[in-house]
């Protein structure tokens, strides 16, 4: 891990109140727990609305365009929901370039393993392993038309942090470009409280896996069992906002550890959290005119958007603003 991800560690743990980003899980093991999480959590209900509207709607989600396109998947895992994708461009196109980008480097090339044994020579890949940032800036350079998925992860972002990384996802299109992001639009507290807290475990185990990180990589001796997992949901229906789900440790006593990987010693009062995620929450949930207004924040048109039968999920696509549209939109969100 390089310094400046040391530094924002740091960061997260002397803050008040102290937190692990959430970036943090996804180590080689967080990505593999993640994906069981999807699949085997029977009340994890985001996955299974997201298959149900590619299932029915990936022919409408795909622009229907005279030219052919590149594939950029930003934060692309174990790249289950991007085969849709993949299956309906090679139908339309002879060859289809590929950059999935993803900052598990180990699990990235797992799957970019599976994804060419599967597709063959039709399909070109260039895997990116990086962050958000990091992997947009290798990929500026990558002229002509694209479609860019960004399934889910924006939902684990602070609200700034959600307009932050839309408009630099947007420096990388033209005109002839499509961002396609995916968002969990439920606002049922009981499902919600359910998806994250299931009985058997997988999700307690995903959002752990930080501490199990900084156990192993910096040395730490942290006991899980001294804290409790906890959860909650907050609702928020105005229009510049979101609700959101939190999740967090909570000190059963007074605790104290050493991290000597990161110079740091840390002290927890009786009932203290644990965030285990950067800003006041994640996994948020959406309106849409809470979706138009972030979109617009960041020189983003929405154009077309998706849901399922149960309104779990909701896929949107967006081109970048010319910049009549920009004003307009301005103007319109601020008289809201």
């Amino acid at each position: 891990m390089d310094d400046t991800s040391k530094q924002l560690l740091v960061k997260g743990l002397t803050s008040f109140p102290k937190y692990l980003p959430t970036w943090y899980n996804y180590d080689e093991l967080g990505s593999e727990l993640e994906d069981k999480c999807t699949v085997d959590n029977t009340g994890y209900y985001l996955r299974r609305s997201q298959i149900s509207i590619l299932e029915t709607s990936i022919q409408k989600i795909i622009p229907s365009v005279p030219y052919d396109f590149a594939l950029v998947d930003l934060g692309s895992g174990s790249c289950s929901k991007t085969r849709y994708f993949l299956d309906e461009m090679l139908l339309r196109q002879k060859r289809l370039m590929f950059y999935p980008v993803d900052i598990s480097g180990e699990f990235l090339m797992k799957t970019v393993e599976q994804i060419s044994n599967e597709y063959g020579e039709r399909l070109s890949i260039t895997p990116v392993a990086a962050n958000y940032e990091n992997g947009i800036e290798q990929l500026r350079y990558e002229d002509g038309p694209k479609v860019i998925l960004w399934f889910g992860s924006i939902i684990n972002l602070s609200y700034d942090d959600q307009v932050d990384k839309l408009k630099l996802i947007s420096s990388l299109m033209t005109e002839k470009c499509h961002l396609v992001f995916s968002v969990d639009i439920t606002q049922d507290k009981k499902a919600v409280l359910r998806a994250y807290n299931d009985d058997a475990g997988l999700e307690k185990k995903f959002f752990q896996n930080g501490i199990v990180r900084l156990n192993k990589e910096e040395e730490s001796q942290i006991h899980l069992d001294q804290f409790q997992y906890k959860v909650d949901f907050i609702s928020d229906s105005s229009p510049e906002h979101m609700s959101y789900f939190r999740a967090y440790l909570q000190a059963k006593e007074h605790l104290r550890y050493k991290i000597p990987g990161l110079n740091l010693d840390i002290e927890f009062e009786k009932g203290e959290p644990l965030y285990l995620h950067e800003g006041v929450g994640l996994s948020c949930k959406y309106t849409r005119e809470q979706i138009q207004n972030l979109t617009a924040r960041a020189g983003l048109l929405l154009t077309d958007t998706w849901t399922d039968e149960k309104r779990h999920a909701m896929f949107c696509r967006c081109k970048v603003m010319d910049p009549d549209q920009s004003v307009q939109q301005h103007e319109e969100s601020s008289s809201v």
